[in-house]
C-alpha cells in the first residue's frame, strides 16, 4: 500500500489564487507618472484618474483624487508612464490599510504596475500607495500619493 503526501500550498501560491483579477474589476484607477517632473522625489507629475467620475469621484488629476464607489466594488490600480518612450521601469510597491477595505485587507499585486482589490466596508477613507520609479540607467526614486475611497451602499 502506497501513501500519498500533500504539502500545503505555499503562502505564495494561496495570495496569488486570492487575488482578484483586473477583468473582475468595475472601477479603474490609473497612476500617471510624469518621470520627468518626478525625479526631484515629489509628488510633483503624479496624476489620478478614474472610471467612475460620472459616479461622483472628484479631484481627478491630483494626487488626492476621491472615487466614490458602491460597497463590494473590486478596484483596479495600475501605474503608467505619461512618456510612452520612457525605458525605466514603474512599479507600485504597497498600499496602506483602510477601514473600507474590510476583511479582505489591501489591495494585491496581479504584476508590478498593476493591484487590485475590495472595498467591504462603508465610509470615507484615505489611503497610501507608495510608487517606485527607476529611470534607465539612472538612480530610483520613490513617491507616495494619499487618495481617498467614498464608499456607500448605493
Amino acid at each position: 500500500m502506497s501513501t500519498m503526501t500533500l504539502e500545503a500550498p505555499s503562502a505564495e501560491a494561496i495570495a496569488y489564487a486570492a487575488t482578484i483579477t483586473p477583468s473582475e474589476c468595475s472601477v479603474f484607477v490609473q497612476i500617471w507618472v510624469d518621470t520627468n517632473a518626478v525625479q526631484t522625489g515629489s509628488t510633483t507629475g503624479i496624476y489620478l484618474i478614474d472610471s467612475n467620475h460620472n459616479n461622483g469621484s472628484s479631484n481627478e488629476g491630483s494626487t488626492q483624487l476621491n472615487t466614490n464607489v458602491p460597497t463590494n466594488s473590486k478596484i483596479c490600480w495600475q501605474v503608467l508612464p505619461i512618456d510612452v518612450n520612457f525605458t525605466g521601469e514603474l512599479s507600485i510597491a504597497n498600499f496602506s490599510n483602510a477601514a473600507v477595505f474590510g476583511a479582505s485587507g489591501t489591495p494585491k499585486a496581479v504584476n508590478a504596475t498593476t493591484w487590485t482589490g475590495q472595498v467591504e466596508d462603508d465610509g470615507v477613507d484615505g489611503y497610501s500607495i507608495t510608487i517606485n520609479i527607476q529611470s534607465e540607467g539612472g538612480s530610483g526614486i520613490t513617491a507616495t500619493v494619499n487618495p481617498v475611497l467614498t464608499v456607500s451602499n448605493k
